[in-house]
């Protein structure tokens, strides 16, 4: 089988000379990949990047006990601070499964478990109110087996006896023991390696959470709620070694209610990473955003895909019977389209493409002897539609391209040179009122905050555009357009968050969906919850439309939830809108490095 491959792009060139230089180009990035490889494993053979797992750990309240379980030698570190007070557990050269906090009774308020640096897992237990920090030499700091450390708080009950290591102490990897399933909820029995990521096999439909750790080393925390890990579960700690992942832990983090926890630990860095539970397969296949499910290898004569013509309505493909198509988004910007059973002939032929042309970039390549690759590299504001047929034969393939461009809601900012502009986006508006509590509508609690983060900005010198400066309607292309006909620098969305069945919850929660976000979004979510003291509920990746279809820095920030009665008054306060305002400001300004 003879190899074709066409690119067609908006420069003029032989395309002959368009391959050759991308081949040379592979050939370059594949001997520098194969070069740093080679460095990265003589660097992490050396002593000095071993680096031990903190597995597991347990605070029993009635003794004042915290006993710690790592996968290999540490020395923890125990230091006392009086104001607040707290006694802080440091484990040099120890990595953490993932942050947590948990609510405690007693002389001990809250502990702690996070990473202080990336060489340094930290346990803080938080004192409660009235209670006297211990003195240093109060606490006592006991090893019980090579990877087992007890630390024994001052108390009057008497600590119970230390039972004897087994000869052979496998840590667990729960931090609370998981009693037998109950009626609720889903379990997680199994993990698959698949073509396209992870099968995480549930007894039923399981909601899922992807989040990005960004401190090092690089992680990516999947929570399944609802969920807990079956007894029977084997696969507790996986190598594999694909799909940019280097491990794949699972544990229970939460009991009640049941959470699942499972962490990537990522040697590629740049993968965005999605999870979708799917009935079809049974449980969530969680896997790199942009792969598609690879098609089933198609049977019957192989097709000859002759050409591609770009029409007013869009592309059209011809050839010369019809062919099997499977369609999806590489990327927010590029979309795929693979033909099978199919092939490029000698003869094909593609698209002149100009300036004005409303795709940037086509690529087709034959990928093997049965499949061809079409990626379709589309402009800002243009819609792809779904492909159809032009004929009763579906010989000819219409992939329609629509443009949507709306009227830029909030004319064009005149900026000076070297300066940047921040889109702020309020949540829905207009006929939309997002969440409603007791009459109470999100879309003005957004209106509000924004425009005081935008008064906030202008006065520190910020140059700033509104999606909708007041109770508009605004589609969500129409907000991307909005970022992106005034070339910002960042995006940034305010929305209230709402739970339908609990009202208990409150609580940040920060979203983004492309890796060139990640800081913008840590660095806004932590100041909003330092700012306003409300618990931390994660940073988290999903493709919501605002955040994936802008190109620059972007972040959604749920800055509290409507159905908690509690804090919906306090986001009815303009004081506590301020402090929001202020949070997300001192954010940007750390973020744009003033």
């Amino acid at each position: 089988m003879r190899s074709i491959a066409l690119e067609i792009g908006k420069c003029p060139g032989i395309l002959s000379e368009i391959w050759a230089k991308r081949v040379r180009r592979l050939r370059i990035a594949r001997a520098f990949s194969s070069c740093l490889l080679g460095v990265l494993l003589s660097l992490s053979a050396a002593p000095g990047w071993a680096i031990t797992q903190l597995t597991n750990w347990q605070f029993d309240p009635r003794f004042q006990q915290l006993a710690l379980f790592t996968d290999g030698p540490v020395q923890p570190k125990v230091s006392v601070v009086e104001n607040p007070a707290r006694v802080i557990i440091d484990l040099p050269s120890t990595d953490l499964l993932a942050p947590s906090e948990v609510p405690m009774s007693g002389p001990v308020r809250s502990l702690r478990a996070g990473q202080f640096d990336p060489e340094t897992a930290r346990l803080v237990l938080e004192m409660a109110e009235g209670e006297a920090v211990p003195r240093l030499d109060q606490v006592q700091l006991r090893r019980l087996a090579p990877r087992h450390w007890l630390v024994q708080l001052p108390t009057t009950v008497p600590p119970p006896p230390v039972p004897l290591p087994r000869p052979t102490p496998e840590p667990p990897v729960l931090t609370t023991p998981v009693p037998p399933a109950v009626g609720r909820g889903a379990q997680l029995f199994g993990i698959e390696t698949t073509a396209e990521g992870f099968l995480l096999k549930t007894t039923g439909p399981v909601r899922a959470d992807v989040r990005r750790l960004e401190e090092q080393p690089p992680r990516v925390v999947v929570d399944l709620d609802d969920t807990l890990v079956s007894q029977d579960f084997p696969q507790r700690n996986l190598s594999v070694n694909q799909f940019g992942v280097e491990r794949l832990r699972t544990g229970q983090f939460q009991v009640n209610p049941p959470v699942t926890r499972i962490v990537l630990d990522l040697k590629d860095t740049q993968v965005t990473w999605e999870a979708r539970y799917s009935a079809e397969l049974g449980g969530v296949m969680l896997k790199p955003a942009g792969v598609a499910t690879p098609p089933p290898p198609a049977q019957g004569p192989v097709i000859a895909l002759r050409s591609v013509e770009l029409t007013p309505e869009g592309l059209v493909f011809t050839s010369d019977e019809p062919v099997r198509l499977v369609t999806g988004w590489e990327n927010p910007n590029e979309y795929r389209l693979v033909f099978n059973p199919a092939q490029l002939p000698e003869n094909f032929s593609g698209p002149t493409l100009s300036a004005s042309s409303p795709i940037n970039n086509l690529n087709i390549s034959q990928v093997d002897d049965r499949t061809v690759l079409a990626l379709v590299r589309v402009q800002p504001g243009l819609r792809v539609g779904d492909p159809r047929p032009l004929d009763t034969e579906r010989r000819r393939i219409l992939l329609p391209l629509i443009n949507q461009l709306e009227p830029v809601p909030s004319t064009q900012v005149p900026v000076p040179p070297g300066s940047k502009l921040l889109v702020l986006d309020a949540g829905h508006g207009g006929q939309d009122p997002g969440a409603i509590r007791v009459g109470i509508q999100e879309k003005n609690l957004t209106l509000s905050i924004v425009q005081r983060l935008d008064r906030k900005l202008r006065e520190q010198g910020f140059y700033t555009a509104l999606t909708r400066p007041d109770d508009t309607f605004i589609s969500l292309g129409g907000r991307v357009n909005a970022a992106a006909a005034n070339r910002a620098a960042l995006f940034i969305s305010i929305h209230i968050n709402a739970m339908e069945r609990r009202n208990d919850i409150q609580g940040i929660e920060t979203y983004y969906t492309h890796p060139n976000s990640a800081r913008l979004a840590y660095m806004l979510h932590r100041r909003l919850v330092e700012r306003t003291g409300k618990p931390d509920r994660g940073v988290r990746t999903r493709r919501l439309y605002v955040t994936n279809h802008t190109s620059m820095p972007a972040a959604l920030l749920e800055v509290g939830f409507i159905s908690n009665p509690q804090e919906r008054e306090q986001l009815l306060d303009p004081n506590y809108q301020d402090i929001i305002a202020d949070a997300v400001v001192q954010g940007v300004r750390e973020y744009l490095g003033q």
